[in-house]
C-alpha cells in the first residue's frame, strides 16, 4: 500500500479493508493526519529516542554553531530533530543562545 491509499483510507467515510474496532480511527484534521503520515515516512530502522538526542544535543548544537556538516557526523540526531517538534525547539533555543550569548 502506498501513501496515496493510506490517505484515501483515513479520509474515507467506511473503511476499505475489515479492521478490527479498535484499529479503525477517523479524524477531523487532515493537516493532523498528514502530518502523522509525514513522521511514519521518515521512520528508520535504527533511531534516537528523545533522552538519547537530549543527551547529545550540546555536542550536536556546538558543531552546527561551528558550520560542520551535523547531517553526515549524527544523522541521528539530524533524523530525530527533523522529525520531533520538542526535540527541535529545545536545539533551536540552545542555538540561539551559542550564536547569541548575553
Amino acid at each position: 500500500m502506498n501513501l496515496f491509499e493510506i490517505i484515501k483510507r483515513l479520509f474515507s467515510k467506511k473503511p476499505q479493508l475489515p479492521l478490527a474496532d479498535d484499529m479503525v480511527t477517523q479524524t477531523s484534521d487532515p493537516q493532523m493526519a498528514l502530518k502523522i503520515l509525514g513522521m511514519l515516512e521518515k521512520t528508520q530502522e535504527e533511531e534516537l529516542t528523545c533522552d538519547d538526542v537530549f543527551a547529545l544535543l550540546d555536542q550536536f548544537t556546538e558543531m552546527a554553531a561551528r558550520g560542520e556538516d551535523v547531517a553526515e557526523l549524527m544523522p541521528l540526531v539530524k533524523l530525530h530533530l527533523d522529525i520531533c517538534g520538542d526535540c527541535r525547539e529545545e536545539y533551536e533555543a540552545l542555538l540561539n543562545v551559542i550564536q547569541h550569548p548575553a
